[in-house]
């Protein structure tokens, strides 16, 4: 767990270092006192399991994740640059369509989510 939300850390320093800027109309519930629009969105089920797969094999060049809901759209845009940044093919199927982003920070549904 430890590790994971090291990597998740360290993934939004790298998102903030290439211009994301997180979008917290994506959040649909009040924030505790304790937490900020970037924890909120960070502690999604994609960005964690993204970060997992990057903690299990650092030199992943392809990663294929589930996700039973749709993606939120800062994590599509977060996925895209994620995938262009670490230079690795992410597969997110969710539910409504399977998304391919690829190395050059684009992704198959043409951001039409």
């Amino acid at each position: 767990s430890k590790e994971i939300y090291a990597e998740v850390k360290k993934l939004s320093a790298e998102l903030l270092q290439h211009g994301h800027q997180y979008d917290s109309s994506w959040i649909t519930r009040p924030l505790n006192k304790d937490e900020t629009v970037e924890s909120a969105l960070c502690g999604h089920s994609e960005r964690l399991a993204i970060a997992w797969n990057f903690v299990a094999n650092p030199n992943a060049s392809r990663i294929q994740l589930t996700n039973n809901l749709r993606l939120c759209g800062d994590c599509h845009r977060a996925t895209k640059l994620i995938a262009a940044i670490r230079k690795c093919k992410i597969i997110v199927r969710d539910a409504n369509r399977i998304h391919h982003f690829t190395t050059d920070g684009k992704c198959s549904c043409n951001d039409y989510f």
